[in-house]
């Protein structure tokens, strides 16, 4: 009798797993930072990158790399920079229902660049497990898309910015992490260094401040590097060498369901019944997505 197998070793999944859920901190770190879109940008990928450093020097980890393997993470690192770019200006011009949404419609970008770029096969429980997703999102934002006017098409166009610069970010880092002289952390140095220099450019051209205002903020902003960078995009980015670009698209989704559960726990939303049937269905898709006969 066949049984069903996992797609993937287990141990990367669950790096996947504890990678997602530290990631899912960085909208709370960010709303407890009381600074710009970009000057956060640059503080978390600051804060990330010294602690990366200082934890390659603790591990005795090289930065030694191709010049190939660097230029595809210098690539990924200046996706993730307009990712971040897009993102805010998004929840500016339309709120955070709708630009969440938007920006985790990754997974189809994902999941056609894949088909296209590497031939990776779309199967047909992935695009079911995707469709719940959506549902999901559906659910836990509650947006009512007949209620949108023409104001907010400025606002969806940076959202779809956003789904396709995080895709690429994705794809780029798959690609790198595909190279055997790269670890997960040596890689994320390269990511933040990228994100930070880019930052330190486009902050003040956008009339931003560099100047952290409390020490609430500077701790929050710390912990988005540390937590949300240093830890968990150093596993996912390691454990994206032993899965497929979907099913890591598909793992990601995480993020927004943890961000919600997040955001219940700490600032008291309120909670309606259609959004823990959103994240149940969420949590559902990404145990059906990655796994296959």
């Amino acid at each position: 009798m066949a049984t069903s197998t996992p797609s993937a070793p287990v141990r990367p999944l669950l790096w996947l797993f504890i990678g997602s859920i530290c990631i899912s901190f960085a909208p709370i770190f960010i709303r407890l930072a009381d600074v710009s879109p970009d000057s956060a940008g640059f503080y978390r990928m600051l804060f990330a990158a010294i602690s990366l450093f200082i934890l390659m020097r603790f591990k005795a980890v090289s930065l030694l790399m191709h010049r190939k393997t660097l230029l595809l993470l210098v690539c990924s690192g200046l996706f993730l920079s307009f990712d971040f770019m897009c993102w805010h200006r998004s929840i500016h011009y339309v709120g955070p229902g709708l630009s969440t949404l938007i920006a985790n419609f990754q997974v189809f970008f994902t999941a056609i660049f894949s088909c296209l770029l590497f031939r990776e096969k779309i199967s047909r429980i992935f695009i079911v497990a995707v469709l719940m997703a959506v549902f999901g999102m559906f659910f836990i934002t509650g947006v009512d898309l007949g209620s949108l006017d023409e104001g907010y098409r400025l606002g969806i166009l940076f959202g779809v910015g956003t789904a396709v610069f995080y895709s690429a970010y994705i794809l780029f880092l798959k690609s790198a992490m595909n190279h055997q002289d790269v670890s997960g952390v040596s890689a994320m140095l390269v990511v933040a260094i990228t994100c930070s220099v880019f930052f330190s450019i486009i902050t003040p051209v956008t009339g931003s401040s560099f100047i952290i205002p409390d020490a609430t903020s500077f701790w929050a902003l710390a912990g988005a590097g540390v937590v949300c960078t240093t830890i968990g995009w150093s596993l996912i980015s390691t454990a994206i060498k032993h899965t497929s670009a979907t099913i890591t698209s598909l793992f990601l989704l995480l993020q927004p369901a943890l961000a919600f559960v997040w955001d219940v726990l700490f600032f008291s939303r309120p909670t309606e019944g259609r959004e823990v049937v959103g994240v149940l269905l969420i949590l559902s898709a990404i145990y059906v997505g990655t796994y296959r006969r």
